[in-house]
């Protein structure tokens, strides 16, 4: 992997030129962000939270709930924001002009503040004007008049109790101050990092190539699956070079499987009270945990080297080759547009537009919590000190004429406290009123499933360069695969390009295979002549073994069954064991000379065929002797029966015909088929053997770059965990910094 890791590294530093600065961005604002970036993990599911459940959910609403109806849907339906033609630049502006119109109402506070602003420079007019000042309003340099009890208390009660609502009303916007300034801070911090995680990507926690880098890799794996580039076609010679390999794997198989089929046709059933020993040994026996010769030979091969060979080689020729390669690639060719897409939409929304913003938001966030925590200290200072102590001086004063300097203070004072507070109420309204609405729209509204489809032109995901403004259906896909609740998280699987390039996976557990069998025999020969070696012994033994024996002779019944269709006794597979043929059989039914098989090899004594003695000529016998006959005479149908058994043969073209034959025959098409089955396997072991150092290193080498790119996309391609971050960017405004505003504003 080393030259292609280095490879993958320069492009991937390529990639994340274009959008490198938000990672200086993204540490600058983290830096002194309240709450740190959460550590994520690229594969969680990171289930929805409820927004209803979400702190500070009430307050959130609260704006919805004055307005009834989200106006801002009908500016975002207006404004595509993209590609924007000039009637759609007119319609847009006009529901805008509709939307800010609507706000007046809540502009109120800030008209009030203007006014007091108006009224407040009246009034120092006033105060600044000597002639004024003498008015029968101000009676400047007029005598004091004598106050009464009750006139002090009263104004001893309303001055402490606007000192400690002024003072207390200070302190909890003074907290509420901030709350904004963190939730903002928070935002921002999320928001680039996001931004950075979504298009550079992350080295660890979350592990994740970044949108940049996979364009750059899903590019890289288009070129390497070009069908005139270098890679495919080292694939096409090498498996052109290896053709004789694959056609010996699987004429090996075929025979196997063929002589299998024919074997466990015969040996399914019992075959006039016989069973075939051969055909069990051969296909495996579940009663006694035989697993049988044909499938030791099967797993064998399946645990050599030339499986895994052969696996690698089918790989490559259905997926690399042909129609799948062509397909493959084209996918590819899809899925990279559609990256591009997203890419571009993503920018243009999350980066260029909010992201582009983070230092204009945060200097106007900065000066409002500079000037807005200046303005509570101010109001606490002119209620807890400066109008307590004009009072104090008013009725402490000894002069006949008391000055207004006191009270001149007191109430420019005042003014400016109230002139700043209802600007900065009705500034605060008017900013959380759009926030809160743009909240409620991309939680509802937009990023949902079906939002993501609307409102594609809002979100950028139109198809390069059509005429028609369509959606990119991969690119949505993409977008709510990461950013919709439901979403899965495998960006691959939304640019439908997972089970395209699974040969990844295949191939490379191929090589790995291949190169733990590579130490192993291609294939175990002696495996191959021990059954050539049994068939040839045993494979026309057929045991005499009844379901429901007849009663024989009691010294007899245990050589009778269990004897076979041999002339002679011969020795058992087992090699101790003496299985008793015809001639003996023959002897045990009346003694020595009495009987005899016509297929048999002792003369003498009444014949016996497949249709003689009849029951009713030894009628008179014994039951012991009729039931032992009954058993010579079912040997000697199975014996001179034309169509008992199945020799279907196969021809080089694995095309099988089927047809019955009788029992010698069929000895010799057992014998035959395992013959062929060794000489395959003969035949196998040699082409492994020319086929292992190009299939093992050369078509590894061929296909190394492209495997190790796809590898990267399959496995850091798995973007559920922007979910999360979008919902942390979410908590952050539209849970902390809005409710902060509205509850600092009231």
């Amino acid at each position: 992997d080393g030259p292609w890791a280095a490879q993958a590294q320069t492009t991937g530093e390529a990639a994340s030129g274009s959008y490198g600065w938000l990672e200086l961005e993204k540490n600058e604002y983290c830096k002194t962000a309240p709450t740190p970036p959460s550590k994520l993990d690229e594969r969680s599911t990171y289930p929805v939270t409820s927004f209803e459940e979400q702190v500070n959910a009430e307050d959130r609403l609260m704006v919805q709930g004055w307005r009834q109806e989200n106006d801002l849907e009908t500016v975002m339906q207006s404004c595509p924001f993209t590609d924007v033609s000039a009637a759609e630049s007119a319609q847009c502006g006009d529901a805008t002009t509709n939307y800010l119109t609507g706000l007046w109402l809540f502009a109120l506070p800030a008209f009030g503040g203007i006014l007091s602003l108006l009224l407040w420079g009246i009034c120092c007019l006033v105060a600044l004007c000597r002639c004024c000042r003498r008015c029968c309003l101000c009676s400047e340099r007029k005598g004091p008049r004598g106050a009464q009890v009750w006139q002090k208390c009263a104004v001893a009660v309303v001055a402490l109790g606007c000192s400690v609502t002024n003072f207390a009303a200070s302190l909890t916007a003074f907290g509420y101050s901030g709350d904004v300034s963190m939730g903002f801070n928070d935002m921002l911090c999320q928001l680039l990092v996001m931004a950075d995680e979504t298009l550079n990507g992350s080295p660890s926690e979350p592990n994740f190539l970044g949108v940049d880098e996979g364009i750059q890799r899903i590019s890289m794996v288009r070129r390497l699956l070009d069908v005139d580039g270098r890679a495919m076609t080292d694939v096409r010679a090498i498996l052109d070079e290896t053709a004789s390999f694959a056609a010996s794997m699987d004429a090996l198989l075929m025979r196997i499987s063929h002589m299998k089929r024919v074997l466990t046709l015969v040996g399914q059933h019992k075959i006039m009270e016989h069973t075939c020993w051969f055909c069990e040994r051969s296909i495996g026996n579940n009663a006694t945990g035989d697993i049988g010769l044909l499938n030791e030979l099967t797993l064998t091969i399946q645990q050599s080297s030339a499986d895994a060979m052969r696996s690698i080689q089918q790989a490559a020729e259905s997926t690399l080759t042909g129609k799948p390669l062509v397909d493959v690639s084209g996918a590819v060719q899809r899925g990279n547009v559609a990256l591009e897409v997203f890419k571009r939409g993503y920018a243009s929304t999350m980066v260029e537009g909010y992201g582009g913003s983070a230092s204009l938001i945060k200097t106007l966030e900065d000066a409002r919590h500079t000037v807005f925590r200046f303005m509570c200290a101010f109001c606490v200072l002119h209620a807890c000190v400066i109008s307590n102590v004009a009072i104090y001086q008013t009725r402490r004063s000894k002069a006949k004429y008391p000055g207004s300097m006191p009270s001149f203070v007191t109430w420019f004072c005042g003014f400016c406290a109230a002139t700043l507070g209802l600007l900065f109420a009705g500034g605060s309204v008017l900013v959380a009123i759009p926030i809160s609405e743009v909240c409620h729209f991309w939680r509802y509204d937009i990023f949902t499933h079906e939002g993501i489809s609307d409102y594609y032109r809002q979100l950028g995901l139109l198809e390069l360069g059509s005429p028609t403004k369509t959606a990119n259906p991969l690119a949505v896909d993409v977008w709510r695969t990461c950013f919709a609740p439901n979403g899965t998280g495998d960006a691959l699987a939304a640019l439908q390009l997972r089970d395209k390039l699974d040969f990844q996976r295949v191939l490379q557990d191929g090589f790995i295979s291949l190169e733990d069998k590579m130490a192993g025999a291609v294939v175990d020969i002696a495996k191959f002549e021990l059954l050539v070696s049994q068939a040839r012994s045993f494979g026309g033994l057929f045991i005499l073994s009844p379901e429901d024996p007849l009663p024989l002779e009691p010294n007899a019944a245990s050589k009778m069954i269990g004897s076979s269709l041999d002339a002679d006794d011969r020795e058992g597979p087992d090699g101790e064991s003496l299985i008793y043929g015809l001639n003996t059989y023959a002897s045990l039914i009346a003694g020595p000379g009495q009987y005899s098989f016509a297929h048999g090899t002792a003369g003498g004594g009444t014949l016996i065929t497949a249709t003689t003695p009849t029951a009713e000529e030894v009628s008179g016998e014994l039951m012991v002797r009729q039931n032992a006959l009954i058993y010579a005479r079912l040997k000697e149908q199975i014996l001179s029966a034309p169509d008992v058994f199945r020799c279907d043969t196969m021809d080089a073209t694995f095309q099988v015909v089927e047809r019955t034959c009788g029992f010698e025959e069929f000895k010799a098409s057992v014998l035959n088929y395992a013959e062929q089955v060794r000489d395959a396997g003969v035949l196998l072991g040699q082409e492994a053997q020319s086929a292992r150092q190009l299939i093992a290193y050369d078509l590894q080498s061929s296909l190394g770059q492209l495997l190790f790119e796809v590898k990267a996309l399959r496995e850091l391609f798995m973007c559920r965990f922007l979910w999360k971050r979008w919902e942390d960017f979410d908590l952050s405004l539209c849970n902390i910094a809005l409710p902060g505003l509205l509850q600092g504003a009231l």
